[in-house]
């Protein structure tokens, strides 16, 4: 199976007044998302499905992908991404998706969720990958032989064009 972990792009700063899981992207995140969107078109990288976690900001990154990519498919918001999210059931979770056929699945999620996961996931120590924010990362994973699981790339925003 293919994972594609997209991290949200830039979002308000973390503050007392603002509930963390109601942050909203910034104009800044907004072109990450613009840029990114650009990048995966002119590369022919497009989600077959499209998962986010429900925070604000996650989802407004998902939303924002699927309107600038065309033929991107509609963002299916999922409770195993939100922040803090267990690794074991967002494996589970991803193990049901290729069960029913999925070979291809884009997750939208937060740090230090999202890299651990694909730490898991590669079989490699939890602090193997820091995910920046709005950058792609791709990995194949064989859930039936871990050991054969391997990153394939990760593209920070800042070097898409």
């Amino acid at each position: 199976m293919l994972i594609t972990c997209l991290r949200h792009a830039t979002a308000q700063m973390q503050m007392m007044s603002i509930n963390d899981a109601e942050r909203e992207l910034i104009k800044k995140g907004v072109s990450q998302i613009r840029r990114v969107a650009k990048f995966c078109h002119k590369n022919g990288l497009l989600p077959t499905s499209l998962y986010s976690s429900p925070l604000v900001r996650a989802e407004q990154t998902a939303n924002l992908l699927q309107a600038y990519l065309p033929d991107c498919p509609v963002v299916q918001v999922v409770d195993w991404l939100a922040l803090g999210f267990e690794p074991l059931n967002t494996c589970a979770s991803l193990r049901m998706l290729e069960k029913s056929g999925s070979k291809d699945v884009w997750l939208v999620g937060h740090e230090p969720d999202i890299s651990g996961l694909l730490a898991r996931l590669l079989n490699a120590p939890k602090d193997f990958i820091e995910i920046k924010k709005a950058s792609l990362t791709r990995i194949q994973v064989d859930f039936s032989n871990p050991s054969k699981s391997q990153l394939l790339w990760t593209i920070p925003c800042g070097l898409m064009h």
